[in-house]
């Protein structure tokens, strides 16, 4: 029973890590593929502009999210300087958990699944969103492994915190 809890919450960390990113790439990605052959009819172009539309949309929003976890986590500073210091963080993060995945994902996998997609089952629009959803497990496998390996260097959402005779503590443990 605690395996499957355990489980469970893994699942649900993840989901709720890297879903705002999934969402903001996809519409980079698909905007940017759909609004390309819309304008030359190139495969090519528009798996190209693709690739870059899914990860503008991706680490912009990791990077925010980062940005907040890491501001958030710094309570004892002001704003300013709290604000600059979590930059730092945020950029190592997204570098630890997403490059290596990142560079196979855009140099390899996104761009051959995108151009096979659509040969191989006919329908432009059928066959980039099956091949997204390739890339896509492909680069979560390998994201999810150094999110995991690497937890200690990322900037992650952290439990809110609460003062308690000087000492701070979870404010989960107190409930």
């Amino acid at each position: 029973m605690e395996t499957k809890r355990s489980v469970r919450g893994k699942v649900v960390e993840w989901v709720r890590r890297y879903l705002p990113n999934e969402l903001a790439g996809w519409v980079g990605e698909l905007g940017g593929a759909t609004v390309t052959y819309w304008l030359t009819g190139s495969y090519a172009a528009a798996v190209a502009v693709a690739t870059v539309g899914a990860s503008v949309g991706y680490y912009a929003t990791a990077y925010v999210n980062g940005v907040r976890w890491s501001y958030q986590a710094q309570p004892q500073r002001k704003w300013p300087i709290r604000l600059l210091r979590a930059n730092a963080p945020t950029v190592r993060s997204i570098a630890v958990e997403f490059g290596p995945a990142e560079a196979i994902d855009s140099i390899i996998i996104r761009p051959a699944a995108l151009y096979a997609g659509p040969f191989v089952l006919g329908s432009t629009a059928v066959g980039w969103v099956v091949g997204s959803i390739v890339a896509d497990v492909a680069f979560y496998v390998m994201a999810i492994f150094s999110y995991e390996r690497f937890n200690a260097l990322l900037a992650v959402r952290r439990p809110k915190c609460k003062e308690v005779t000087g000492a701070y503590v979870a404010a989960l443990a107190t409930a």
